[in-house]
């Protein structure tokens, strides 16, 4: 019988599952006919053929006093089928991980990872990381590509509390060969130094990642291509530690040792701050890795009040959520762009729930965000929720294009939000204010590349109607003020291509103030039409309630630069109330001053709807448009009265505007509440009040006035 021949009888004999169990049980005592045939539930003759068939081949034997024990072969072979039964459980895992470069050693006792648990979500595989470093008592053995730095505060409570470490890591990926070199005082970051606790080496790859405390652990092969990818095998039982123990053992052995040091909790530099307290600092460097990004900011962000994000990021499909004070802001600049790049990946469109790259949601906490460059998000970029006070500065926020983003609408489309500014309805407030400046916004960079909605023209067509709910254009807005019960001041910020608001003010509280001033707001793309409105975009939009039964704030708009290339865009809209409950109202004060609108094919000027005692003072309106001021009111709502009066327009400059003729669009909208006319012909005007207004004084250099109004003032200058 040639060796095959004897190779395939093995396999024939232990493949019948009674002759497997008998071996089985055979591992753990030495037994007779009767007792293994009763303990198996098998017939005495069943049971004799078997053992016969067994002993024939040589794993098993029987001994003088009639009790039969595997054989040393027996014991070799029993574990490879262990081994092989580890590979089928496993067979989905095992078809895009490799082994070939662990050694056959370690390959040959994989069966002891029998009771080990295969986690296929990354996430819970990353938590089971922080919990087995918070669960250690007396150890912990790492193997990783690079020093996690994304679990550094949880490693360094596990120091305090004595456990040990030994660390692996691989010398082509380590960011550095002494973690002296990686920090700068000047950065305010942390000194490190050599903690009797922790023992590291670096070898020259490493191709498993493993972390094992003294009862417990997470095990992860690479893929095929090399790649880790977090998917792997969560270790309880003690013959798994064991293997796993082992397997770091030999590489530890087979690695050079290095002086990179842990840190020391005691040793982390402190700078005063204004009261004298000391506030801790940390640097987190970007890898581009969702796994270890997300997880290093947010860890990040828990633990310290001033941190510092270094490089590039991408923290995949997750949010960042803010529940403690602290200072986030990036390193560097270069030509006024910050050097540090964060941006999400990886979410499904259209989008349909709520979704933030940074959401601020605490009690009574004061956090900053400056000098960040967000790439790339779905939903809201900067969200806020709830806190004492919030600032935003010097950050760019941009967007290739906003198609394929948003949280979606329907017939209303996608929504993008950059910066928003103020609470979320009734869950909390920024009594200590809010200050979002010096701020850089664009959601469609790539306009110059080819047109941004279609590539036939017609975005230059007024008549046009974007498909909103086949997500043909975006709805996007640049920063949203909304929902404020303190003080906010949004200045020196650059809003560029927002197609439906560049900034948005609505339904902030009577006790808030908001203060706009200095802004660039621009546009180079077609609006979108939000909300069945014939005004495609406007520029800054200021109304009282839009989706909440508030009363009105104080609003003061000045010295803010406005341009729209597009048609049917407004530059500033003031509205009052489209919410109809009780204790709704209009503004308590508006002020909008000094600001200059150039709309190259618009549709208003300035338009007052439904609004109260508006000062409009010393304003250029220049470019073309249907109507350089449109004041207009509506029917009352139960006891809201939705007239527009009192307003005053003074001292505004419209020398070099140009009032467009009427065209087919503007007579299909010649319905009273768009355009104004008769007989089915539309009329444009330097000024239009409708007849829904009254007491309103307009001093004006040109006599084409409309006024369909009651007592409204129009004083010629």
């Amino acid at each position: 019988m040639d060796s095959s021949e004897n190779l395939y009888n093995l396999l024939f004999e232990i493949s019948n599952e009674d002759r497997h169990n008998i071996l089985i049980f055979l591992t753990n005592s030495n037994a007779n006919l009767t007792q293994i045939s009763n303990t198996l539930n098998l017939k005495l003759s069943e049971t004799r053929r078997h053992l016969s068939r067994l002993t024939q081949i040589g794993l098993i034997m029987r001994q003088p006093e009639g009790t039969y024990i595997l054989t040393n072969f027996g014991n070799q072979i029993l574990a490879q089928i262990d081994n092989i039964r580890f590979f089928t459980n496993n067979k989905d895992y095992f078809e895009y991980h490799s082994l070939r470069k662990i050694p056959q050693e370690f390959q040959w006792r994989l069966s002891s990872l029998d009771e080990s648990e295969y986690i296929t979500d990354v996430l819970e595989f990353i938590r089971n990381i922080d919990k087995i470093i918070r669960n250690a008592k007396v150890e912990i053995l790492m193997l990783v590509e690079q020093f996690p730095l994304n679990f550094l505060s949880v490693i360094l409570d596990a120091i305090d509390r004595g456990v040990n470490f030994k660390i692996l890591e691989s010398s082509h990926r380590a960011i550095y060969s002494n973690l002296n070199e990686l920090t700068h005082e000047d950065h305010g970051l942390m000194k490190m130094h050599i903690t009797s606790q922790v023992k590291q080496r670096i070898i020259d790859t490493v191709d498993t990642f493993m972390l094992i405390s003294e009862n417990e652990g997470v095990l992860a092969f690479p893929l095929i291509k090399g790649e880790i990818d977090f998917k792997g095998f969560k270790i309880g039982s003690e013959k798994s530690v064991n293997w796993c123990k082992d397997f770091f053992d030999y590489y530890w052995g087979n690695a050079s040792t290095t002086s990179t040091p842990m840190i020391d909790r005691a040793e982390i530099i402190h700078s005063p701050s204004a009261s004298g307290e000391k506030n801790e600092r940390i640097v987190v460097i970007g890898r581009e890795r969702p796994e270890y990004d997300f997880q290093a900011i947010q860890d990040a962000i828990d633990n310290y009040r001033e941190v510092i994000l270094s490089g590039r990021f991408n923290i995949g499909t997750s949010p960042i959520v803010i529940k403690h004070s602290v200072v986030l802001h990036g390193e560097g600049r270069t030509n006024d762009i910050p050097d540090t790049k964060l941006y999400k990946s990886g979410w499904a469109f259209p989008f349909v729930n709520p979704d933030w790259f940074f959401q601020i949601r605490g009690d009574n906490i004061d956090v900053t965000i400056e000098n960040i460059h967000i790439e790339n998000f779905n939903g809201t970029c900067i969200g806020t929720v709830s806190g004492n006070s919030f600032r935003c500065r010097k950050n760019r926020i941009t967007l290739h294009s906003g198609l394929g983003r948003g949280l979606s609408y329907g017939n209303w489309g996608d929504h993008i939000v950059g910066i928003n500014a103020g609470e979320t309805y009734n869950e909390g407030g920024f009594p200590g204010g809010i200050v979002v400046e010096d701020n850089y916004l664009d959601f469609a960079i790539s306009y110059e590349m080819g047109g941004f909605i279609s590539s036939s023209g017609r975005e230059r067509d007024p008549s046009y109607r974007p498909d909103l709910f086949n997500h043909e254009a975006p709805v996007c807005v640049g920063i949203k003020v909304s929902s404020n019960k303190g003080k906010v001041i949004v200045r020196n910020n650059i809003v560029r291509n927002m197609n439906s608001r560049g900034i948005l003010v609505c339904d902030n509280r009577d006790s808030s103030e908001i203060i706009i001033h200095d802004n660039v707001i621009t546009s180079d793309v077609f609006g979108a039409y939000p909300y069945n409105s014939a005004m495609a975009g406007v520029g800054l939009f200021i109304q009282s309630a839009w989706s909440e039964p508030v009363k009105g704030s104080r609003v003061e708009v000045y010295e803010n630069q406005i341009i729209c290339d597009k048609v049917n865009y407004c530059g500033i809209a003031v509205h009052g109330p489209s919410f109809y409950q009780d204790g709704v109202g209009k503004l308590d004060e508006c002020i909008i001053r000094n600001n200059s609108i150039d709309l190259k094919n618009g549709y208003i000027g300035i338009q007052l709807r439904k609004i109260d005692n508006v000062l409009v003072e010393n304003n250029i309106i220049k470019g073309k448009v249907y109507y350089g001021y449109h004041v207009c009111g509506s029917k009352n709502r139960g006891n809201i009265i939705l007239d527009s009066s009192e307003n005053i327009f003074i001292n505004n400059d419209m020398t070099e505007l140009e009032i467009k003729e009427t065209d087919e669009y503007s007579d299909v909208y010649n319905n009273g509440y768009v355009f104004t006319g008769e007989e089915g012909r539309s009329k444009t005007a330097y000024a239009w009040l409708n007849p829904l207004t009254r007491l309103n004084k307009l001093h004006i250099q040109y006599k084409n006035v409309i006024d369909e109004g009651k007592n409204n003032q129009i004083v010629l200058t």
